[in-house]
């Protein structure tokens, strides 16, 4: 006598939403964080924002690539 299982839940999306924004996050802090580093070093201003808005376009650019192959 064998036991039918239920059949295992459809994969969930939900957590789609906070993939991107840890992702976002973690790319303004992580290109942000080489410019405030090359900002010291160097003792200039302007690596701070332009890392923050590379880190950016780059994560978007990144999820842009990767979400578009699954729809």
């Amino acid at each position: 006598m064998s036991q039918q299982s239920d059949p295992p839940p459809p994969p969930s999306n939900s957590a789609d939403g906070w993939r991107v924004l840890s992702y976002l996050i973690g790319g303004i802090l992580v290109y942000g964080g080489i410019g405030f580093g090359l900002d010291r070093w160097l003792g200039t201003w302007f690596f701070l924002p332009v890392g923050i808005v590379i880190g950016a376009g780059l994560t978007i650019l990144l999820l842009n690539f990767r979400y578009r192959q699954q729809s």
